[in-house]
């Protein structure tokens, strides 16, 4: 399924909504959720079926391009695309349990150095994904120390993590006669020293080249097979 999160931001907090289940809000006198203090801190697609399936992962093992903290209390999942059309919606993480309820996430906010690239994870398809332009939001989405490549013709760079398979990663990827592991992304660079977002185009074409996952078990991974390990 397809989601987003959002997360109260607590600087336009002046209420302390943060954290707060539904009953709290209503002690406090807060009237309802309201969206204007949100940020959005996730989009993206997840291998879940249920909400529970969603608080266990954003907590238990945080997707790459998550940018907030784990789900919690206060927080808002929003079903943007579901197998499951009876679980649509936007839903409100309570003190028990999720409540479906009434949220305007036209009226969040999202920050603005956010660049598209496609997320190559192991054993998943290609997806497309956001990832702020910073330091810690690179290395989060590559689980540690980042190292660029560039095998493709064209400004894209495949950013990988440099200790991948020393760390004991799972494969992912064989492109252009290297094997990646762990976590991948591809993203454009400018020209200038400076990562930029793919195109429209560059996008469709390695969704395209990288739906199919690679490997589904370590047996794939023949070190004798001829394949430069990286």
């Amino acid at each position: 399924m397809k989601i987003k999160i959002y997360q109260i931001d607590q600087a336009k907090d002046a209420k302390h909504a943060k954290f707060q289940g539904l009953k709290d809000l209503r002690q406090f006198g807060i009237d309802g959720v309201h969206s204007e203090i949100y940020n959005e801190v996730f989009d993206g697609e997840v291998d879940c079926k249920t909400l529970e399936n969603i608080y266990e992962l954003f907590n238990l093992d945080h997707p790459p391009t998550h940018r907030g903290h784990s789900l919690s209390v206060s927080d808002v999942v929003e079903i943007t695309e579901n197998s499951n059309n009876y679980l649509r919606g936007c839903f409100f993480c309570d003190s028990v349990g999720f409540e479906s309820i009434d949220f305007d996430a036209s009226k969040t906010t999202k920050p603005d150095n956010l660049l598209r690239v496609v997320m190559l994870e192991p054993e998943k398809p290609a997806y497309q994904a956001e990832i702020a332009d910073k330091l810690h939001a690179i290395q989060h989405a590559v689980q540690g120390h980042f190292e660029p490549a560039y095998p493709f013709d064209s400004n894209a760079v495949l950013i990988c993590n440099e200790e991948g398979r020393i760390s004991g990663m799972d494969g992912n990827r064989t492109i252009d006669g290297n094997l990646y592991f762990g976590p991948l992304f591809i993203i454009g660079d400018n020209g200038d020293g400076n990562f930029c977002s793919l195109t429209d185009d560059q996008v469709q074409q390695y969704l395209d080249r990288f739906q199919t996952p690679e490997f589904s078990d370590d047996e794939d991974m023949d070190e004798d097979s001829g394949i430069n390990m990286t």
